[in-house]
């Protein structure tokens, strides 16, 4: 009973404070989030991805920001540097980034990729709540692989 009684008042409170003289209803705040993920993608396999967002909010449910990301899987690993622009309520409901990204394989990667190749490339990322995608175009800049000037990349995952 005192639970509710607790959530009655605090929901009964919370209208009052957005209307409150003085108190502004777009933050000017930037904040930093992590980026936790478990994706499978080519030519990686699968990996996780770790990294931070440093979110400028523009009103209470849209933020941009730049990230950085790293992604170590079985047949590869992948860093990401870029930008991303998001909404989000409670929990995260979209976000889209593009970033400029290095490939590096390794062990036994998906495809017809070989091992010890180096690519360079373009990748767009989006999420949907808890569901990533992401997607890439990677030129092949070093390793002894002269048959895959061109790659393209496609991953699906979880994660916040």
């Amino acid at each position: 009973m005192k639970k509710a009684a607790l959530l009655f008042v605090f929901m009964a409170v919370s209208p009052v404070h957005a209307a409150v003289p003085g108190v502004p209803s777009t933050p000017s705040r930037s904040q930093l989030f992590p980026c936790v993920m478990t994706r499978y993608s080519t030519p990686l396999k699968l990996g996780w991805v770790l990294g931070l967002v440093r979110y400028h909010y523009t009103n209470h449910y849209c933020q941009h920001g730049p990230f950085v990301q790293l992604e170590p899987g079985f047949g590869g690993g992948k860093v990401n540097l870029g930008y991303r622009y998001g909404i989000t309520g409670f929990l995260p409901i979209f976000n889209a980034g593009l970033s400029a990204s290095l490939l590096q394989t390794w062990g036994n990667p998906l495809g017809d990729v070989e091992p010890g190749q180096t690519y360079a490339g373009i990748e767009l990322s989006t999420a949907f709540s808890v569901l990533g995608l992401n997607a890439g175009v990677f030129r092949h800049v070093g390793g002894e692989d002269e048959e895959h000037d061109w790659i393209t990349t496609l991953g699906v995952g979880a994660g916040f």
